[in-house]
């Protein structure tokens, strides 16, 4: 008589990485209408499998990226030699960053997702502190008794109106020469640097940062104008920031402004005044450390 096989949760291997990835992408449906093929915005969304020279990252780079630098918390659940869950983390000087988790459309409601958060869990427990954006409904749901604080947020999308493009007088374009900057501005945030997910981030997009008096900031911007992340000491220089993004893509282009808080009015301030329509998207979670604001996090590196 055979048993039937059961789940096994192991470590994250590079050959499991095209499928999870496809187990992602199925599983994060958010529509971003003219956004889809806009990669790079929405880390786990871009429907082409392969970057040409020039191209923004892709879902399978960034996967690789995450495994590479840490390979610890990345964990695959298996069943009969097939991946059904997957979980990607990062470890930012001691700041666990949520990147990915997600459960195959097919294989949900089966219980992989609770087998699979037992070891997350654990994982969890031994950082003290914890960022991340949610989602996957499932995953909201374990968080809460994790003692996770739920922020509620939003997505702004549209072409922007260039008329009302107010001036901006303290951002410039970044280098190299702006590391120092740029992880001033996260240990003040965040609490912990971005380490080498600067490098990557620098390689795919553009950098901005900005210096005014005492205050200090940077921000990623996609091709179009997307904001990737944006980070700033005051509000001031988060919103010229974010504006200089916004005014960096083609005129027509449609951007994307994720994870937006009620902690970041600024951030609401100039969407609206940009005429961009607002969306509910999923929330934005920590765990033993205040929100970082003003500050509007990548979706997949905190």
């Amino acid at each position: 008589m055979s048993s039937t096989p059961q789940p096994t949760v192991r470590p994250m291997r590079p050959d499991d990485l095209a499928q999870v990835v496809k187990i992602a992408k199925r599983a994060y449906k958010e529509t971003f209408s003219d956004l889809q093929e806009s990669r790079g915005i929405e880390p786990w969304s871009d429907r082409r499998a392969d970057a040409e020279e020039g191209e923004r990252i892709t879902s399978l780079q960034l996967a690789e990226h995450i495994l590479k630098t840490d390979p610890e918390t990345c964990l695959v659940l298996e069943e009969s030699g097939s991946i059904k869950a997957a979980v990607m983390a990062m470890n930012r000087e001691g700041m666990f960053v949520m990147s990915l988790t997600a459960v195959a459309p097919k294989a949900q409601g089966k219980g992989y997702a609770q087998s699979l958060m037992q070891p997350m869990h654990q994982m969890v427990d031994t950082f003290p502190r914890s960022l991340g954006v949610v989602r996957a409904d499932e995953t909201i749901r374990f968080l809460f008794p994790w003692n996770y604080d739920v922020h509620p947020a939003m997505r702004a999308e549209g072409a922007i109106d260039r008329g009302r493009l107010p001036v901006i007088r303290s951002v410039r374009d970044g280098d190299d020469s702006d590391r120092e900057l740029c992880v001033t501005t996260d240990r003040r945030l965040r609490g912990a640097s971005r380490g080498p997910d600067h490098d990557l981030l620098a390689a795919s997009s553009r950098l901005f940062v900005a210096e005014q008096g005492t205050a200090y900031g940077y921000a990623y911007a996609h091709p179009n104008g997307s904001p990737l992340t944006v980070a700033a000491s005051s509000t001031a220089l988060a919103r010229e920031l974010l504006v200089g993004c916004l005014a960096s893509g083609e005129s027509g282009s449609v951007a994307l402004v994720r994870n937006i808080t009620s902690e970041q009015r600024w951030a609401f301030d100039v969407v609206r005044r940009l005429g961009m329509s607002l969306h509910l998207a999923g929330p934005v979670v920590v765990r033993g450390m205040a929100l970082p604001a003003p500050y509007l996090p990548h979706d997949a590196l905190g």
